[in-house]
């Protein structure tokens, strides 16, 4: 180990204070969230909404600060319907964008600090194939990996915070990729706020089952396309 990352080893202190600090750190947002009379077992979108409007004006901050924390773990789909049903279409969309993109950042952020070794302690092994698939190429495997993923969106964050990929391509290819998800999440909460106009509900649902089905078949024309790589 050269002098420089020693440095930085130092100043990153103990791994077994760093998930003590981090520990602290869990139960205090926890024993906050739960003074504030939000209860995440019971987690629905009107709950959520209702949580959020009860702050007025600062219902946008509050919404940011919930989403955008990296420790507590949320239901990123339930969260994003509850920008739509709080907001409407088009702020709801700015605020899911600007949450989710928060949030990954700042997961992203803990990974590094923590560590390799202890990120991939905490996650078991699921996200060891990340690094595989990262190499040169940060911008669009993160991209690919937002677009069409394969695990959950906290547990891409942590992967990615300890894999090769740098700050910006990383934040840049998470805010691109979230974006066909977290429009029709919205859009769907926005169709609950006026069950009289069916259409809108109907609109939102074919949005999110023609995402999925997108999704399904880019990843099969992608592994058709590797299996075909590796016959030739």
């Amino acid at each position: 180990m050269d002098h420089a990352s020693g440095r930085a080893q130092r100043m990153k202190g103990p791994l077994w204070l760093r998930l003590g600090l981090l520990c602290l750190f869990v139960i205090g947002v926890g024993s906050v969230v739960r003074l504030l009379g939000f209860d995440l077992a019971q987690m629905t979108p009107e709950r959520v909404r209702a949580f959020v409007a009860s702050f007025g004006v600062w219902a946008p901050a509050v919404y940011l600060l919930v989403y955008g924390q990296p420790i507590v773990p949320l239901p990123a789909s339930i969260v994003i319907v509850a920008a739509g049903l709080a907001f409407g279409p088009f702020w709801g969309m700015l605020a899911a964008l600007g949450g989710g993109t928060l949030r990954a950042c700042n997961q992203f952020a803990v990974a590094r600090w923590l560590g390799q070794d202890a990120v991939a302690k905490l996650l078991k092994g699921k996200i060891t194939a990340f690094n595989e698939r990262i190499g040169e190429r940060g911008f669009s495997t993160v991209l690919l990996i937002r677009l069409i993923p394969n695990v959950p969106f906290d547990v891409q964050n942590y992967g990615l915070g300890f894999s090769q990929v740098r700050f910006l391509p990383y934040m840049l290819a998470t805010f691109l990729g979230i974006i066909p998800g977290s429009f029709a999440f919205v859009y769907f909460g926005y169709s609950l706020t006026d069950p009289k106009q069916v259409w809108k509900l109907l609109l939102a649902l074919l949005f999110i089952v023609g995402l999925v089905f997108a999704q399904r078949a880019w990843k099969a024309s992608r592994r058709q396309a590797a299996t075909g790589d590796r016959r030739a």
